[in-house]
């Protein structure tokens, strides 16, 4: 430890008068080696560096530094992490550090970007991240952001964070992470930080040396720890801490080799909490039961409106605690609080607790370090680097515990052998290859629709550019020469699906390309739901026309479950599977399924009972989007938890938004016909359906990331004050079921509706909350609309129009038609009245767009921001138009403030109707000014049928 800091040091006065920023003892600065050796460096000066230090010494600090040097110098920072739950943490973290003082509370400055969704700090869904000053995203996600449309030649401005920087070499997800830091080292950058515990002084220099930055690696730990591997023969054990590395020891057998044993010494030692480390998601509950039968049990109560399941809530009053990827998101929060909080005395889990969260972990025993390989049909250790980033989890810095303790156990000379090896502390495993061919299939279509390529040759360098193409070259003497026929059998492949068009040697990408690269998605897979959705077109759009009808939409929900399930995604169809359905599912054969019989004819495979994980997997989901409650759905499947189906629903989610994307677009009638996929060329009926179809799955996705109806969608974006800031599922449920769904019955403040509010909600001891969601639902529109407000005046005055901008908030009734007609007219987009004198009844307007089919326009408005618009003046446009003689039109409703929340069904059965709010459209006529967005994008979103949303009009990249 340094009791000072550097003289050159960089900080700035606000961050040194910041503890969270300085960690201080008896009131002078207190820095970990590394952290001192990081000022040293220039890392708040603005240098690029790569940081190799074990865990225990207070790297994410390091990050934190730059962020704030970067912000305070007027750049954006990005901070990459490896995981969605990590993500989250950071994100929480870079709000309390960074909000109040460096950011003045502006919550659009930050945001969080995962494959769950893109998040403001205020809690709003933005498709512009990459507009933020503060950028929290996954590997991943930001590549997606950045790569397709053509990634900016230019990143000078912005300071990247990378932790977890070693996922370069992962062999599943690394081919992402090197692709991305291959784009980011062409582009440039302001600053470069790579943060890793696990890479050997070989790979680290390598890594820097291939990035182009400095590198400070120290291997000490600032706090000791001890490895010891119990056998029956002897106590070995290694150490490791401030002033020495790897120190060995042997000694007599140990009193316990049994894990029950060992945690109980542990818990005698007071190395509380203890984690146990699993390598099966039933051991953590089989060994969490066992050790909580004999625990004293205390009286702990699920908060209210939390739904945890009996065996951890009986496990939690024990002190006792589960933690693997099959618990709910609700569980897993529950969980991880009572954990950080000291109420929890030993966690059984799964290396999902390992992955960077931290936690105040005191000892740790591992229950096994063997996983099952399938390919080679055995037991096999787990990989050194994993290891050691599980074993240090335990005496991390800021945790009150001195030194940190490990057990495992090994039985026989060759176990004892492979326990050694990695309980090495001197060594790290060597990094392992991002990119191999077999990669090639999903990083082709990226790098094309990047526009970072334009012929085989281009494509064949920019891989040969990556660290991977490197290593590759200093090991074989053939370097990568046999990379490139799998690399152009790749770009064949993309040809022959419609991705690429191939002419004289130069190659372009589609729009269906970009398309299916902005969604993640395999081609295949697109290529699987549109011809899927064609066939059954006429039957999907009869489900949806029925709106109100709770039964249709469920059926359409368990169609598209079905078919994501079935898709490429979950299978090697097109490259291997993106998407991993839970053994549990369907390891006992297809149970009674009325959806699946019913709906047969028209799922994209049949019969349904040939595949039984994809026909449970869907049902479980229907009712999950249903609403139903949690016993019942757990009941479907015997053995699948809650948790389980909250994830896969997760999956069909991304995949149904991808699908969806891809249909709007591709579905364009400003496309010509020729550059759709074969399916959907023409103008027939199947076509148009398909086109419908666009928003009415965008929704279904987002249904299955909520968990209820469509009616009541709306409640989950209520924001409640507190540590509840979202109602929960169980609650949207039962005010539906009190028959409170629409915005109007949850603000009404009359002491009856009151009472109605408590009686549907069952609230004794949570009487408050009643009047918290009826304020939620009186400012929740009115809050989003001034934040917007805000933002759009804000970009409106670097473009010189903030009266129109403003007149479109502010102006009702004619007054609102007049700033409609203003802001197309500053476009030189013609808006001709319709509703002149002698027309009464006639649509307002009729509005075009280059040569594209006009546009019949009505202009709906509310005196009150607490009012919206209801379903029948929205749909009034209808009437009008045929009136008008317009009847083949696409019809388009204007709302201010917004249309009722709870119809959506109805719009989308109104077939050739498009609604948008003000503050939507505002986004849209601001993007087309900036030049990120063009008319035939803006044509298209206002003629997809539905509820058209900021969120999904073209992303700035792709216009």
């Amino acid at each position: 430890m340094q009791p000072t800091i550097p003289i050159d040091h960089g900080l700035s006065d606000k961050v040194l008068g910041k503890p969270e920023l300085l960690p201080e003892a008896s009131g002078m600065p207190l820095l970990t080696d590394i952290q001192f050796e990081a000022l040293e460096a220039g890392v708040a000066r603005g240098e690029s560096l790569l940081v190799s230090a074990p865990t225990s010494t207070g790297k994410t600090l390091i990050g934190w530094w730059t962020v704030a040097s970067a912000i305070e110098a007027g750049y954006t920072a990005v901070y990459l992490v490896s995981h969605r739950a990590l993500a989250k943490q950071k994100f929480e973290e870079a709000k309390r550090l960074f909000l109040g003082d460096f950011l003045a509370y502006d919550r659009s400055a930050i945001v969080c970007a995962t494959g769950d969704s893109v998040e403001d700090a205020a809690g709003r869904k933005t498709n512009a991240p990459l507009s933020s000053v503060i950028l929290v995203a996954t590997y991943e996600k930001f590549l997606g952001c950045l790569s397709v449309g053509g990634p900016p030649r230019d990143l000078t401005n912005i300071c990247f964070v990378c932790d977890e920087v070693q996922l370069v070499g992962d062999k599943h997800r690394g081919q992402n992470a090197e692709l991305l830091l291959t784009l980011m080292r062409r582009a440039g950058w302001r600053q470069f930080v790579g943060l890793s515990a696990v890479l050997s002084p070989g790979d680290a220099q390598a890594l820097a040396s291939w990035l182009g930055i400095g590198l400070i690696r120290n291997p000490n730990r600032e706090k000791a720890l001890t490895i010891e591997c119990r056998t029956p023969l002897a106590t070995l054990s290694v150490s490791a801490g401030p002033g020495f590395e790897g120190l060995q020891q042997q000694g007599p057998p140990s009193r316990s080799r049994d894990v029950m044993g060992v945690i109980g010494e542990l818990l005698q030692q007071q190395r509380n909490p203890v984690i146990v480390f699993c390598m099966k998601v039933d051991d953590t509950f089989d060994l969490a039961r066992t050790w909580a039968q004999s625990r004293p049990a205390i009286q702990i109560d699920a908060p209210a409106g939390v739904d945890v399941e009996q065996p951890l809530l009986d496990a939690l009053r024990r002190r006792t605690a589960y933690h693997n990827a099959e618990l709910t998101e609700d569980e897993r929060l529950f969980v991880e609080d009572r954990l950080a909080s000291g109420q929890v005395d030993v966690v059984f889990a799964t290396s999902t607790l390992a992955a960077g969260v931290n936690f105040p972990l005191g000892s740790a025993a591992f229950a096994s370090w063997k996983r099952w390989d399938f390919d080679r049909q055995m037991h096999v250790p787990i990989g050194r680097d994993e290891f050691q980033n599980m074993a240090g989890r335990v005496g991390r810095m800021g945790q009150a515990i001195a030194k940190g303790h490990v057990v495992l156990t090994a039985d026989g000379v060759q176990e004892s052998r492979q326990a050694q090896a990695l309980m090495d502390l001197t060594t790290q495993a060597p990094l392992g290859l991002g990119i191999t061919p077999e990669h090639f299939g999903t990083l082709t279509l990226q790098i094309f629709a990047g526009r970072l390529c334009t012929s085989r040759e281009d494509a064949f360098d920019l891989i040969g550019s990556t660290l991977t193409a490197s290593r590759e070259r200093e090991r074989n003497l053939a370097g990568i020469d046999h990379w490139r026929d799998k690399l152009f059998s790749q770009i064949d492949r993309l040809v022959d699906i419609g991705c690429l068009i191939e002419l004289h040697g130069q190659i372009t990408v589609t729009t269906f390309g970009v398309a299916v690269a902005h969604s993640g998605l395999k081609p295949e897979t697109a290529i699987f739901f549109i011809e899927g959705l064609k066939r059954s077109s006429a039957q999907l759009t009869q489900l949806i026309d029925r709106a109100g009808n709770g039964t249709s939409e469920d059926d359409f929900v368990f169609v598209l479950s079905h078919a994501a399930i079935r898709s490429p995604e979950f299978g090697i169809v097109g490259g291997k599977a993106t998407r991993i359905l839970n053994w549990r599912i369907g390891r006992n054969g297809p149970v009674p399924n009325p959806y699946a019989t019913r709906l047969n004819p028209i799922l994209f495979d049949q019969p349904w009972v040939a595949d039984a994980g994809a026909a449970n997997g869907a049902l479980q989901l229907t009712e999950w989007a249903a609403g139903t409650a949690r016993g019942q759905i757990e009941k479907i499947v015997a053995g699948v938890r809650l948790g389980t189906v909250q994830g896969v629903a997760r999956d069909v989610s991304w995949v149904l938004t991808g699908v969806s994307e891809i249909i709007s677009s591709v579905t364009s009638p400003t496309l010509a016909d020729e550059s759709k996929p074969i399916a959907l060329r023409g103008n027939g009926e199947d076509v148009q359906d398909v086109r419908r179809l666009a928003r009415a799955i965008r929704r279904q996705s987002i249904r299955l990331g909520v968990g209820v109806p469509s009616d009541v969608l709306w409640m989950s974006e209520l924001r409640l004050p507190g540590l509840q800031s979202r109602l929960r599922r169980d609650d949207i449920m039962s005010l539906r079921r009190g028959g409170l769904s629409r915005p109007m019955d949850l603000m009404d403040g009359s002491d009856q509706a009151d009472e109605r509010r408590r009686i549907a909600l069952g609230l004794q001891e949570r009487g408050g909350i009643a009047n918290l969601i009826r304020n939620a639902a009186r400012t929740w529109r009115q809050d989003d609309r001034n934040h917007s407000k805000t933002m759009h005046l804000r970009r409106a005055d670097r473009l010189m129009l903030r009266d129109q901008i403003a007149a479109l908030y502010e102006k009702r009734g004619t007054d609102l038609e007049q700033a409609f007609s203003i802001s197309l007219g500053g476009l030189g987009i013609p808006c001709q009245p319709l509703d002149v004198t002698g027309r009464q009844r006639f649509p307002d307007f009729l509005v075009s767009i280059e040569d594209f089919i006009p546009i019949v326009v009505e202009v709906k408005s509310k005196v009150s921001d607490q009012e919206t618009v209801p379903l029948n003046a929205a749909t009034e446009v209808l009437a009008a138009s045929e009136l008008a003689g317009l009847r083949n039109n696409p019809c388009l409703t204007l709302c201010s403030p917004g249309v009722d929340p709870s119809v959506p069904t109805f719009i989308e059965a109104a077939k050739r109707l498009c609604v948008i709010d003000v503050s939507d459209f505002c986004e849209a006529i601001l993007r087309l000014h900036e030049g990120t967005l063009t008319r035939g994008g803006f044509y298209n979103w206002l003629t997809t049928p539905g509820i058209a949303l900021a969120e999904a009009l073209p992303s700035p990249a792709t216009r």
